[in-house]
């Protein structure tokens, strides 16, 4: 629970008029548990495999997810209704209303299908993609068959680019505009040096997969 809501956790929304957007949901259903967060530029979905009796789901506000990330290390059980959520461990109890609302449909957002899959490395990334950030979050990345290159967005006419071999049987290449804050936030939650990136369009979300862990990512059109 505490692992699958820090990841989310990133993705949270702050002051969205969708009051229930400023919350994390846990979608029990299908026998998993689901935990979505989504600030409308970026989804972030936990799937845990779990037996479970019955369907329901829950919004917590990201206050309260950041308190319970505070407060608990250890087991602990939960219990709630559909006003009150309630987490007990041996040292601290802890309480919270629930959002009342509907969540909106993120499978949808989700895509089901894609034109390239690579697998990446997520220590090369991270060291990349933060000597663009230095001048600019904003930035293209271009994957070809032999490289993937990081430029910067900049409008300030102040320009950075750097270069990463990567073999790859891409037939063409491909860029993505992106807030590559985004894609640090991913990478900084996941335990494995691999991950996936699945891509479509340009102007489509492209998503990002480690181990039952995936973010959605709208790029910057321009």
């Amino acid at each position: 629970f505490l692992h699958a809501i820090k990841k989310i956790s990133p993705a949270i929304d702050t002051n969205n008029p969708k009051y229930e957007l400023n919350g994390a949901l846990i979608d029990i259903v299908d026998n998993a548990v689901k935990f979505v967060a989504t600030d409308t530029k970026r989804l972030g979905v936990v799937t845990l495999q779990k037996n479970v009796e019955f369907d329901t789901s829950l919004i917590i506000p990201k206050k309260a997810i950041g308190e319970i990330q505070k407060l608990f290390f250890d087991d602990m059980n939960i219990y709630y209704d559909k006003n009150i959520l309630l987490i007990i461990s041996e040292n601290f109890t802890f309480f919270t209303k629930l959002i009342n609302g509907k969540y909106p449909d993120y499978q949808r957002i989700i895509p089901k299908d894609h034109k390239v899959e690579l697998t990446l490395n997520r220590e090369q990334i991270i060291d990349h993609l933060k000597q663009i950030s230095t001048i600019s979050y904003e930035m293209k990345i271009t994957f070809s068959n032999d490289a993937i290159t990081f430029e910067s967005l900049n409008e300030d006419n102040i320009e950075a680019k750097t270069q990463l071999e990567f073999q790859s049987d891409l037939s063409e290449e491909f860029s993505i505009n992106v807030n590559s804050k985004y894609i640090l936030d991913f990478l900084s939650q996941i335990e494995k040096n691999e991950f996936k990136l699945r891509y479509n369009d340009l102007t489509l979300p492209f998503m990002l997969e480690s181990e039952g862990f995936i973010t959605v990512i709208m790029p910057i059109i321009q």
